[in-house]
């Protein structure tokens, strides 16, 4: 079968679309698909003007499959959707699905809706020169462009650690202790004059309930848990008591701790979208106690058989308890999990099963 063309629409090389630029890169390079790109200057348009979405542009990006099938993919944390590319598009991958979202949309434009996926940051193992190129085109003779060729060019990192595929994932360790990992950030609500109110109460309500985890877990289970806040000025005046080693929340550093616990602790991100953590929690099979979530991802995703959920800080503590406990069900999470990112998480995976959907609905 012959490869299909693709030509990538870009204007960013923000964090959020790393995993998509990996997963055509692989493509490209295995053969599956005949990888261009070409920058697009023109501004993503939100009919909403909220504050969160006025430079939510840098999340999303545009493809054309065999030159005609024009696919939109939105990685930002928000459920809001784009109106203006939706309307352009064939079909609008969206990370933050949210179904109560798509379902209040009229009919032509809801069955372009599909869910993207889980997100995270993840490098190529080799050169991307693809990645060089859009650096350059985006940002002249800058930092940034000198931070993009670093990340393209040093495959063995020894400029320093960067994300790459195969240090960000591992095989379950299903006979490791049940230890509990949850390392998190906390957000400055005020950090923003234009924030909206809700906006801010969410960021307090967010902090909080990471706090609280962090307490009660660290109550419960001692030295068998590894968590706390990343260091920043915020969290050393408002969560003292919780901010973690200036030497514990390097990534390279953290990714050490992730691989020797089998358990791990997600909470909402911002915007009520699935944190970046879960999945890397399902990317190196852990047994995941992920706080309550409403946003779908493709596949066979379930609580209880990828995750335990929990709504309140108590109910964290509760359900990692029974995965400490019952090693069966743990051994069983974690193997679920190595299987979801190896058909649907990997950046290959993630970005082949978004184009067969949209190949597969447009021959309908």
């Amino acid at each position: 079968m012959a490869a299909v063309s693709c030509r990538l629409w870009y204007h960013s090389t923000s964090p959020h679309l790393q995993q998509l630029y990996t997963g055509f890169w692989m493509l490209h390079t295995g053969g599956f698909i005949r990888l261009s790109q070409q920058l697009r200057r023109a501004p993503c348009r939100y009919a909403s003007d909220a504050p969160h979405l006025r430079n939510a542009g840098h999340a999303h990006l545009d493809a054309v499959l065999d030159e005609r099938l024009r696919l939109h993919f939105d990685t930002h944390d928000s459920m809001e959707i784009a109106d203006g590319e939706l309307d352009d598009c064939d079909f609008y991958f969206k990370r933050s699905y949210c179904a109560s979202v798509v379902d209040a949309l009229p009919e032509n434009q809801k069955k372009k809706l599909l869910p993207l996926g889980l997100n995270y940051r993840v490098l190529p193992d080799g050169t991307d020169s693809f990645a060089m190129r859009r650096g350059a085109s985006l940002h002249g003779m800058s930092r940034a462009t000198f931070t993009a060729f670093k990340a393209a060019l040093d495959t063995g990192n020894h400029l320093g650690f960067q994300p790459r595929l195969a240090a960000m994932h591992a095989a379950p360790r299903l006979d490791a202790e049940p230890r509990v990992l949850f390392q998190a950030a906390a957000y400055d609500p005020h950090d923003d004059p234009d924030r909206a109110q809700d906006k801010i109460e969410e960021r307090v309500l967010l902090n909080d309930t990471r706090a609280q985890c962090i307490r009660l877990l660290r109550k419960a289970f001692g030295d068998h848990f590894l968590g706390g806040f990343s260091r920043s000025p915020f969290t050393l005046e408002r969560y003292p008591d919780l901010v973690l080693p200036a030497q514990a929340t390097p990534q390279q550093a953290y990714l050490k701790t992730l691989k020797s616990c089998p358990i791990g602790v997600a909470t909402s991100g911002l915007h009520g979208s699935i944190g970046w953590k879960l999945a890397e929690y399902v990317a190196f099979a852990k047994a995941i106690v992920s706080q309550e979530f409403h946003n779908r991802v493709p596949g066979s995703f379930e609580r209880e058989r990828n995750y335990l959920d929990f709504v309140s800080p108590e109910e964290c503590v509760n359900a990692v308890g029974k995965l400490i406990e019952d090693r069966s069900l743990r051994q069983e999470l974690m193997r679920n999990n190595a299987a979801y990112y190896n058909s649907h998480l990997r950046p290959d995976c993630l970005v082949s099963n978004a184009l067969s959907a949209a190949l597969a609905q447009s021959s309908r």
